[in-house]
């Protein structure tokens, strides 16, 4: 595959993600939406009394244990996968998506996303489609394909990249949260906010960890819950925040039940819309497969 050639169809993926961002959902005529130059930050989840859990980074030997709670709650949430993580524990990643959970791209080795992945975007594609060959075969045929960026890290030029795949075009992404992302404390101590990653390194208890995500929850009332599976206290806090929540009438749901999600996925017509931009190229942007190396 030539630099020419993997030119051609980012320019073809730059076109159709132009209109995009103009136009998400296009008057009278079809949805274009691909992965998206900006994080998507609106979840459309606060004010409506509606929660999606979704757990970070696993799987691992704590997983299954979140999992239980989960299952004892009966409740559905959303896993993003790391790669090398379901390489080492395969029958842990068919157990989440046999319980009915929703699972999502977070990258084969969890990077930080930075412009390294501009200027060689053979790894960019490779950290999703490494995912992607994971949990494919797992998902149901209406399941639809999430991406988180590891730490929230996104550049405008990934977008463009990821957009020349005829497989990774059909993610939404990459999607943020609304809640578990810092911890905050007031001056006379209470915790108002909480991440659990942070929680555990100031070796609090799960209760305590899930006062911080319950008051954030409830001033937002609902919202995109950011949590990890991989933690000995993982299934804790999860036993320690969403019994609260029922009682009070919350309504859980996977990322794929959000409606203000639906204007990012990508429509069967993007394709047409790709080809059609660059009528006179030799490489037909549905038949584009990232070179394994470019030289």
């Amino acid at each position: 595959m030539s630099v020419l050639k993997l030119a051609a169809c980012i320019a073809a993926a730059w076109t159709c993600l132009t209109l995009a961002q103009a136009d998400p959902v296009a008057d009278g005529g079809d949805r274009i939406a691909l992965f998206q130059p900006k994080t998507i930050f609106h979840s459309g989840l606060r004010q409506a009394h509606v929660v999606a859990l979704t757990f970070d980074d696993g799987p691992n030997g704590h997983t299954p244990a979140v999992l239980n709670a989960l299952k004892q709650l009966n409740v559905k949430a959303t896993f993003f996968i790391v790669g090398k993580m379901a390489s080492r524990y395969p029958q842990v990643l068919a157990s989440i998506a046999a319980d009915g959970h929703l699972l999502a791209n977070h990258s084969a080795t969890h990077p930080f996303l930075g412009r390294r992945f501009d200027a060689h975007p053979e790894l960019l594609v490779d950290q999703l489609r490494v995912v992607d060959r994971q949990i494919a075969p797992l998902m149901a045929a209406t399941d639809k394909f999430y991406f988180r960026a590891p730490y929230g890290s996104w550049r405008p030029a990934h977008a463009v990249i990821l957009n020349a795949d005829p497989v990774l075009r059909n993610y939404v992404g990459p999607v943020y949260w609304d809640e578990g992302g810092s911890t905050t404390i007031t001056s006379d101590g209470y915790i108002m906010s909480a991440a659990d990653w942070s929680c555990w390194h100031h070796h609090w208890t799960a209760e305590t960890c899930a006062k911080g995500y319950l008051r954030e929850i409830r001033r937002h009332d609902g919202g995109v819950v950011l949590l990890h599976c991989i933690h000995r206290q993982s299934a804790a806090l999860v036993e320690a925040i969403v019994p609260a929540l029922i009682e009070e009438g919350y309504r859980f749901v996977r990322l794929d039940q959000i409606p203000a999600y639906r204007r990012y996925e990508t429509p069967p017509a993007v394709v047409a819309e790709a080809n059609a931009a660059s009528p006179n190229s030799d490489l037909r942007y549905a038949e584009f497969k990232p070179p394994a190396r470019l030289k």
